[in-house]
């Protein structure tokens, strides 16, 4: 009796030892797993970025880039204020847009004048607004020659909402919306930017041209440097062209529907990407244009719904950077199958079985969110393992990643623009 009550307490010893054992290797464990994960770096501009981005006439970009295991935020200064850049994609369209600001500031303008003409326009769209107000009734009314050219205005104002981006409605219809999309082509810029400083520059020009016939557009055919403006190729820039600029919003809109309607896809899921506020017309018609160039894959639709999740306009471009991406592999690298489901984006199956993941991502380190996402890209049932797995991205990989990635079998492929969207194209 006392030699078992006195062994009662050895093994309860005993067993917490083991027990603190236990618990210490797991934590220690934990401690070593999270110890293998990369922190954010923060990058050197001078590193990573070529001498004409890092500084030019009209912008300078700071020593300082701030990673988040992504993408790069680059931190701009210009004679126009300060900047801020989320990805090196966007950092291109930023350093275009500075060199277009400075050009237009160059063509003078009667800013006294351009004031007084502006309160004319103003007068004429208080004048038109009961065809917004009473839409049906206005354009019933109309003489039935005139009936059709409001065709597309009946089909669409009242039922789609003008996104940040945009004009007002009543300055689309008015037609100096054109007039803004006509001097934005002859810059090289986008009409829908959410630049604020070059849609001031733009609206100046826009109203003088439109109101006042100060003749802007011939005096941006002489201003010098405007031709030698180019676009950066990356990402959905190279499907931004003079239609989308110089095209009425509502058009673009009704013309987006249509086409994505004839794909098959879901109605109520068009009318919801479509009148998602986060994508501009530019954003919605350059997802469609890549959808459609992706005609036959399987389960396309699912990039439609993947859209729907933007909540910034940010995130509306990266997704529609990805649809691009993924459009440009199926045309100049594989033919695709299929579009499957990866954590909340894609990956897509080849014609031949292999999986491909393809991504906007500027520098993409080792971390938790990368571990989950290759787990997410590896689990991929009823595909061929010997057709391999592809992870195409537009930047670079740390060296930790990559070697993760490839311990797990994928190819990688680093700087990949000109391989998914060819110059000459």
């Amino acid at each position: 009796m006392l030699k078992h009550a006195y062994c009662a307490p050895t093994s309860l010893k005993i067993i917490a030892l083991l027990a603190l054992a236990a618990a210490l290797v797991a934590i220690a464990m934990v401690h070593h797993a999270q110890a293998e994960f990369e922190e954010p770096p923060l990058l050197s501009a001078r590193e990573i970025l070529p001498s004409e981005q890092l500084k030019g006439p009209n912008h300078e970009v700071a020593d300082e880039v701030e990673n988040n295991g992504l993408f790069n935020r680059y931190t701009v200064s210009s004679p126009f204020g300060s900047f801020e850049a989320p990805s090196s994609s966007a950092l291109g369209f930023l350093i275009n847009e500075l060199n277009a600001i400075a050009e237009m500031k160059k063509v003078k303008t009667d800013d006294t004048a351009i004031a007084s003409l502006k309160q004319s326009g103003e007068n004429t769209i208080a004048g038109i607004k009961n065809l917004f107000t009473n839409t049906e009734e206005t354009v019933k009314g109309a003489a039935s020659g005139v009936q059709s050219l409001f065709h597309r205005a009946s089909e669409t104002i009242g039922k789609r909402e003008v996104t940040g981006a945009e004009d007002s409605k009543a300055q689309q219809l008015i037609g100096f919306s054109r007039s803004k999309g006509e001097i934005a082509t002859a810059f090289h810029v986008n009409v829908y930017s959410r630049n604020r400083v070059l849609q001031e520059e733009l609206d100046r020009l826009a109203w003088a041209d439109y109101l006042g016939g100060l003749g802007v557009g011939l005096a941006t055919s002489m201003v010098p440097g405007v031709g030698g403006i180019v676009l950066s190729t990356s990402g959905a820039a190279r499907l931004l062209n003079e239609a989308i600029n110089t095209t009425p919003a509502a058009e673009l809109w009704v013309q987006s529907r249509d086409k994505l309607l004839a794909l098959g896809m879901d109605g109520d899921t068009v009318q919801l990407f479509l009148n998602n506020q986060m994508y501009s017309p530019a954003l919605y018609t350059v997802m469609t244009a890549a959808l459609e160039s992706m005609k036959g894959v399987d389960n396309l639709e699912l990039l439609l719904k993947v859209s729907l999740q933007a909540s910034s306009p940010e995130m509306a471009r990266v997704i529609t950077e990805i649809t691009v991406l993924t459009a440009g592999y199926h045309t100049h690298v594989t033919p695709l199958r299929t579009i499957l489901p990866m954590a909340r984006i894609t990956k897509a199956v080849t014609k031949d079985g292999a999986v491909a993941v393809i991504l906007p991502t500027d520098h993409l380190i080792w971390s938790e969110r990368a571990a989950n996402a290759l787990m997410e890209m590896s689990d991929t049932p009823a595909v061929s393992e010997s057709a391999g797995k592809e992870l195409w991205v537009l930047g670079d990989l740390s060296d930790k990643a990559r070697d993760e990635f490839k311990k797990a079998g994928w190819k990688i492929t680093t700087g990949a623009g000109q391989q998914l969207l060819p110059a000459k194209d």
